[in-house]
């Protein structure tokens, strides 16, 4: 019985693990834009107003420039800051903050640039991408049949028998063989590609 138990309870922690997981993975973003954010409002009560001006620099380079730049810059920045401050202070908090800070807001901003670059190149598949063409002669085929069919199933006269069904059939079976051809056309020309 224990070991039931056990198993039980094992399975929901896993179950339970999988959707905290997955729920941090899809609100990764959000979370960090919330630090930074938090961040940048810890620079403007301390009056570190170059921290948050830095902040939106370093999250256009990563955007624009890419991440390793960003990052390099953020690094210059924060010795910058440390080195220039008021009374050359060197706290380590501080420091840390604005390293963090930076790093956060590069890593958005570098993702933010492959998210726009993935849906451009998804926009520029669907605009490439060829529309399906039927030839003529094969649309007024396929008119020609179901108007048939449709006579021969729904007769002008009320005078129903089975050979207007035993033509329907047949001109169904038809219509299905030239859709069959297409696509063995259609293979044949994708396999010599």
């Amino acid at each position: 019985m224990k070991a039931h138990r056990g198993s039980h309870w094992s399975e929901w922690t896993s179950a339970a693990d999988r959707t905290v997981l997955r729920t941090i993975e899809q609100h990764t973003n959000l979370m960090t834009a919330i630090v930074v954010l938090g961040l940048c409002g810890w620079g403007i009560v301390t009056l570190h107003i170059w921290f948050v001006i830095g902040v939106i620099a370093v999250g256009a380079a990563a955007y624009l420039l890419g991440a390793t730049v960003a990052l390099i810059g953020a690094l210059v920045l924060t010795a910058v800051g440390t080195h220039m401050g008021p009374s050359f202070n060197l706290d380590v908090t501080t420091t840390l903050f604005e390293l963090v800070g930076y790093a956060l807001v590069a890593r958005l901003g570098y993702g933010h640039r492959v998210t726009h670059a993935t849906l451009q190149r998804k926009r520029m598949e669907l605009a490439s991408h060829r529309d399906q063409m039927m030839p003529w002669h094969v649309s007024n085929e396929i008119r020609t049949s179901l108007a048939a069919v449709r006579f021969l199933l729904f007769p002008v006269t009320d005078e129903q028998n089975g050979r207007a069904v035993e033509e329907a059939v047949k001109e169904l079976a038809r219509l299905e063989n030239i859709f069959q051809q297409l696509e063995d056309e259609r293979l044949h020309a994708s396999d010599s590609q």
